[in-house]
Parts: C-alpha cells; structure tokens; sequence
C-alpha cells in the first residue's frame, strides 16, 4: 500500500490571509429518510460506518514539497488508496484523493493549493 509522504510539512495558518481556514473535515451521514402521509418522519442508517473527509490547504509551498506531493498524487492519482496520517488529529488513515490536483505558484512566497482526502 502507498504511503503519503510524511516530509510534506503541515499547513500553516499564515497570519493575514484570505484563504480561510487551512483544515476542513467533513463527515458523511447515511441515513435514509422517509415521510409519511402523516407527516411523521421515519429514518434508518443506510450503513453503519461514517465516512470522514479532509480537505488541506498548502500556502507558500516550497518547489522540493510542491514537487514531492505532485508526484506522490501523479502515482495514485484518485483510484488508488494510501495511508495517510492526519495532520489534525494524528491518526493514520486509508484514504483516497477525491478531486484533480490544482496548485498555482504565487511567486516568490511558494505554491498555494488544496488536496481533499477520503477515508476508504
């Protein structure tokens, strides 16, 4: 199984910037709903599990980090799973990447971009 390389450094929250938080996660909910003609409101898990999602964004990414996670995304790109170890909490997950990988150079301060990340 691949590994996502731990050398990338953890996103920073820069001191002033407009990019909003660094960290965000998301869980998915399963339930299946259903109305009646009464109005009243049945529900039931459609699984038990609860898939997790993160999503991570890099600001002033050095050109060695930038070009590391590139290759690492180019290797599995969104069909193959990894572990990966959460920067927010530590533990160490199967993951997938969920969307395309888009970065942009804002010169000379390094590579601004984001990766979501989904628990397997």
């Amino acid at each position: 199984m691949y590994v996502f390389p731990t050398d990338i450094p953890e996103p920073i929250i820069p001191a002033a910037s407009n990019s909003g938080s660094t960290y965000t996660e998301v869980l998915t909910d399963s339930t299946i709903t259903s109305t009646t003609d009464a109005n009243y409101k049945i529900t039931r898990p459609r699984t038990t599990r609860v898939i997790g999602s993160w999503t991570y964004t890099w600001l002033g990414l050095s050109d060695e980090n930038y070009e590391k996670l590139k290759a690492f995304w180019k290797k599995v790109r969104t069909s193959e799973e990894f572990e990966f170890k959460n920067y927010t909490d530590g533990k160490t997950y199967r993951c997938r990447f969920v969307d395309k990988f888009s970065f942009r150079l804002d010169y000379p301060i390094g590579w601004y971009g984001s990766l979501q990340f989904e628990e397997v």
